[in-house]
């Protein structure tokens, strides 16, 4: 697939894959507008380019909560950089952090629609204090993940300041999706994944 960000937006068929390529990442579009910033330039992949071992922790359709606990054998803490509220929808721009070790584990954006969701449900995540795959986990919520795409994007100034990186390190992610068990959407999802030594040592081993 291999699409670049960097289109040249006065070209129609670069105008079509900014603007598919803006859908795929918002909510993390939205806050950097709301944020007066510019994104950086995504690299989309197909999961088959997703080096390893981000490929383990990103092709797949599990929530990526579980699984980055899995990784680092820690619970993980939901940090929120920034949030928009309405009366159905809540979108933030959070991170989320190893409690053995406090280091951030992933950052990103989310969009949850809050209708139908039961009402126990709905009052912890607009908490904000639980991630939601531990929510969905915890309240036995059924959902299923719908992975749109991969892709990876060297860090900018807020992405590197989220996960302790180098700006200009090559990151990996996805733009994922949470299906009801009517298959609706009611979640979009833009996460990053940071790199670390755990993960070098893992691919080396």
């Amino acid at each position: 697939m291999n699409t670049a960000m960097h289109v040249t937006p006065d070209q129609a068929e670069a105008s079509q894959a900014y603007a598919e390529a803006l859908h795929r990442l918002l909510p993390f579009h939205f806050f950097y507008e709301k944020l007066g910033k510019e994104l950086p330039n995504f690299t989309f992949l197909d999961g088959d380019e997703v080096p390893y071992p981000y490929r383990s922790l990103l092709v797949h359709k599990n929530d990526m909560t579980p699984t980055l606990a899995a990784f680092h054998h820690s619970k993980l803490d939901l940090k929120v950089h920034q949030h928009e509220d309405s009366e159905n929808m809540i979108m933030r721009l959070v991170s989320l952090h190893a409690a053995a070790s406090e280091n951030a584990v992933e950052y990103g954006a989310i969009a949850i629609q809050l209708d139908g969701m039961d009402e126990e449900v709905r009052n912890a995540i607009v908490a904000g204090e639980k991630p939601l795959g531990g929510l969905l986990g915890e309240y036995e919520v059924e959902h299923s993940g719908n992975p749109s795409t991969y892709f990876s994007v060297p860090a900018d100034d807020l992405i590197a300041d989220a996960l302790h990186q180098s700006t200009g390190e090559i990151l990996y992610g996805r733009c994922n999706q949470l299906l009801d068990r009517d298959g609706m959407v009611f979640a979009d999802i833009v996460e990053i994944l940071p790199r670390c030594d755990e993960s070098e040592r893992w691919v080396k081993s």
